[in-house]
C-alpha cells in the first residue's frame, strides 16, 4: 500500500479550484495518464465516477466522491476495480488570502497487483506535485 500527501498554498483561487477539481468530465483534458471519465451524479453532493486511465497499464475504477463546497473538500473512496484493492483520499481548500489557497490533497492507494515498492512511491508520491499543480493550471485558466 501506499500513501501520499501534498500540502502548500499555491496562487490560484480557492473556488475555482475547487470547481476544477469537482469537473471530473474534465480531466482527460489534462490529467496525465486519463483516459475516459464517466460521471454519474446521484446527489448534489455526490458523484459516482468512473475512470479509465493508463498507469503501468489500463486500469479501471469507479469512486464515490462527496463534495463539499462551502467547506472546500472533496473525498473519495473506491466502489470497484480491476487493479485497486483501495483507492481513497482527500482534496481540502482553504482561502489563505487574495488569490491563494492552502491545498492539501491526501491519497492512499493499494493494487491488486504486486507493484514493488520503489515503483509504487514514485509512482504516487513522485507525480503528485505535478498532478496538483496540473489541477491548479486548469483552474486558472
Amino acid at each position: 500500500m501506499a500513501q501520499a500527501e501534498f500540502h502548500e498554498v499555491m496562487d490560484v483561487d480557492r473556488d475555482k479550484l475547487y470547481a476544477a477539481i469537482t469537473k471530473y468530465e474534465n480531466y482527460p483534458e489534462f490529467v496525465e495518464g486519463m483516459k475516459s471519465v464517466k460521471v454519474e451524479r446521484v446527489a448534489p453532493d455526490r458523484a459516482r465516477v468512473s475512470y479509465q486511465v493508463s498507469m503501468m497499464k489500463e486500469i479501471s475504477y469507479t469512486l464515490e466522491h462527496k463534495e463539499n463546497a462551502s467547506a472546500g473538500r472533496v473525498e473519495w473512496s473506491l466502489i470497484s476495480s480491476d487493479s485497486f484493492k483501495k483507492n481513497s483520499g482527500v482534496w481540502e481548500l482553504k482561502a489563505a488570502g487574495r488569490g491563494k489557497t492552502d491545498v492539501r490533497y491526501s491519497l492512499e492507494l493499494e493494487f491488486t497487483f504486486p507493484v514493488p515498492g520503489i515503483i509504487l512511491n514514485r509512482l504516487v508520491r513522485g507525480s503528485l506535485p505535478s498532478m496538483v499543480k496540473g489541477f491548479v493550471k486548469r483552474a486558472s485558466r
